[in-house]
Order: C-alpha cells, then structure tokens, then sequence
C-alpha cells in the first residue's frame, strides 16, 4: 500500500530555524544597503539632490590595487568565510522535537514534556514545589521541594514524572530534591 504526500510529511520529524538563516538575514540587509546607496548616487548624478557620488570614488581607490599582504589576507579571509558558509549551508536544520511513543505523528518540544513532567512531580503526594533544572532533547532534570519524608516523595515525583514524560518521548527524566529558599 503507498502513503500519501501528506503522511510523508506527518511521519516527518518537525525541524528548527535552519543555520543559514541569520547569516541569509544579514546578507539580505547588507544588499539593502547598497542599493540605497545606488539609489542616492542615482539621484546625485541625475541633478535631483546635491552632493558628490561615493561609488565612483570607491571603484576608482580600487583601480590600480597591487598584489599586496593587505590584499593577500583579506581574500584569504573572504574564501575562509566563503567557505564556511557553504558548510554552514549545507548542514541540516536542526531537530527540536521529541516523538511520542504511541503516536508517529505526536512531536512535542522538550519545554513542553518538562512542563507536563513537572506538573505530574508537582501533584505528587508529599512534594512542596517542583521545578525544571535544565531542558534538553535527551535529559530533562526537575528539582522538587519536599515535605517529611524526603525517600518516598523523591521516589514517588521520580516515577510519575517518567510515566508523564515518557508518554510524550522523553528519553531521560531525573528528579532531584532541591534546597528550600
């Protein structure tokens, strides 16, 4: 049986902003720029506002360059930035979301799986508070405050905060007890 365009792409793991992005950004502004600058040395030449030009006089500094170290380093450093933008974009975007394990169409973003795991710690008998340590796409850390008997409610939070995470694709939750402020 085939699947469908559409299937392809649910069974498609949701991608981030790809790496190219803010470098496409300020090559973007960067021509935005010169073309401004073209357009006023536009109207300068055509009589319509007063001033001197400024790509003439840059084109003209440019004629006659000799083969120097100066000139040397900075079309080094242009083909080594050259370069490193090509492998920039040749990188693929990265990925910023986890598949739930029941469901090939169900991504969920590492936030979100702490925030379910976290409420899941929360509501869990003997526990105070808890919070998210650090998120991540292999590793989430919640920190919990605990009242009486510390074992239990650590054991207790650890274990419905992996049940909770765990639905959505968490790989790893680890529950820690926290120092009360």
């Amino acid at each position: 049986m085939s699947t469908t365009r559409t299937e392809r792409a649910l069974s498609r793991p949701p991608m981030g902003m790809p790496r190219t992005v803010p470098v496409g950004i300020v090559l973007a502004l960067a021509l935005v720029v010169l073309g401004v600058v073209a357009v006023r040395d536009l109207v300068v030449h055509q009589g319509w506002a007063t001033g001197q030009p400024w790509l003439p006089d840059l084109l003209g500094s440019l004629d006659g360059l000799t083969p120097t170290t100066g000139v040397l380093v900075a079309a080094t450093v242009a083909a080594v930035v050259g370069l490193a933008l090509l492998l920039v974009g040749l990188l693929p975007a990265p990925r910023r979301h986890t598949r739930a394990q029941d469901s090939d169409q169900l991504w969920s973003s590492p936030e979100a799986v702490a925030a379910v795991a976290r409420v899941a710690a929360d509501r869990a008998p003997g526990v105070l508070s808890a919070r998210a340590g650090r998120v991540g796409r292999r590793r989430i850390v919640l920190e919990i405050a605990t009242r009486g008997d510390e074992g239990a409610a650590l054991a207790v939070s650890r274990e419905a905060a992996t049940a909770a995470g765990s639905a959505l694709g968490a790989r790893r939750i680890d529950v820690r007890t926290a120092e009360e402020e």
